[in-house]
């Protein structure tokens, strides 16, 4: 299961400041993007999330769009927990977004092991 990686996003950057203040009147709290350490894992969520453009020039399937959007969220839950602690509406985000697999049709059969890269991956020291 390919997952966008940091590297595939690094040249996106420029995008997020373009959407910023969309983003924003949507009702994503950008403060959370500005932080030092975790605001790069929900600047690429949104990028991945509102940005279809990105997708399509990655080349996803709507599996791998899917599990890229989850193991951007939630990796950003992981960091965001280690900064300010437990946030439960962040919990339930990434719950919310699992959830919609079913609606989608995709497998979860990957899920465990993109778990493991949000644990492997996610900045928490």
């Amino acid at each position: 299961m390919r997952i966008v990686s940091a590297n595939d996003l690094d040249s996106t950057s420029a995008l997020f400041g373009e959407v910023r203040s969309r983003l924003s009147d949507r009702g994503y709290n950008m403060e959370m993007t500005d932080y030092p350490t975790a605001g790069t894992s929900p600047r690429h969520y949104l990028i991945v999330t509102e940005c279809p453009d990105v997708a399509a020039r990655l080349g996803l399937s709507e599996a791998e769009h899917f599990w890229s959007r989850c193991y951007w969220l939630a990796r950003f839950a992981r960091e965001w927990e280690a900064v300010a602690g437990p946030d439960g509406g962040l919990k339930q985000q990434v719950f919310q977004v699992l959830e919609s697999a079913d609606h989608l049709g995709v497998s979860y059969d990957p899920f465990p092991e993109i778990k493991a890269a949000i644990e492997r991956d996610a900045v928490v020291g």
